[in-house]
């Protein structure tokens, strides 16, 4: 590693350490994901310091990483904590962790557990929470978000906000959504006959 970029990780390191919560996040995406800083044991400590100065996205991220365990595999995984992450990040305006909230309060969050044979209801299913988080991301810019209102707004009879998200989906840069609004629209359409 040549001497000026240690001395770019030194001072964001002792910025991290100083508390600085942006210097903290950018350690943890260092450490996690690029090869030559890689050290998941750092990754992890940097992004709870930045979650707990409030960086959105590190809250997030602390969401993927006690939910899905791939990588931080010193981590347990509980998915009672990795909602905890996804809703502080998501009531702090984070579009991805909005989504994720939808997905969960419209689907419900639950695990198994093996040593009573039950599954236990980690999030009740909420349409109506679901819808909020789903209008919280479409409104932020995520396109899937944008889809699944669409989807519920059609199955309600609500084309007034139906035309709200279609007109965000189709203009989309995305082909895929594109052409998901408009199969939508069509079947609007359909339902006004």
């Amino acid at each position: 590693m040549s001497e000026n970029k240690t001395n770019v990780i030194d001072r964001i390191k002792a910025a991290a350490d100083n508390g600085n919560a942006d210097s903290q996040f950018t350690l943890a995406v260092m450490y996690d994901e690029i090869v030559e800083y890689r050290n998941k044991e750092e990754a992890f400590k940097y992004y709870t310091l930045a979650a707990k100065n409030g960086i959105a996205e590190a809250q997030y991220r602390l969401g993927d990483i006690y939910y899905f365990n791939s990588d931080f595999l010193f981590v347990d995984k509980s998915l009672e904590i990795a909602f905890y992450y996804y809703k502080i990040a998501a009531d702090n305006g984070y579009a991805a962790a909005q989504y994720k909230l939808g997905r969960i309060y419209d689907h419900g969050m639950n695990k198994y557990d093996y040593n009573t044979g039950k599954t236990i209801v980690i999030v009740a299913e909420n349409k109506k929470e679901a819808l909020k988080y789903y209008r919280f991301a479409a409104d932020n810019g995520i396109s899937e978000a944008q889809i699944r209102v669409m989807e519920i707004c059609l199955d309600k009879g609500n084309f007034e906000d139906f035309e709200k998200y279609y007109a965000l989906a189709s203009n989309n840069e995305d082909e895929d959504i594109r052409i998901c609004a408009h199969d939508l629209a069509i079947r609007r359409e359909r339902r006004k006959i």
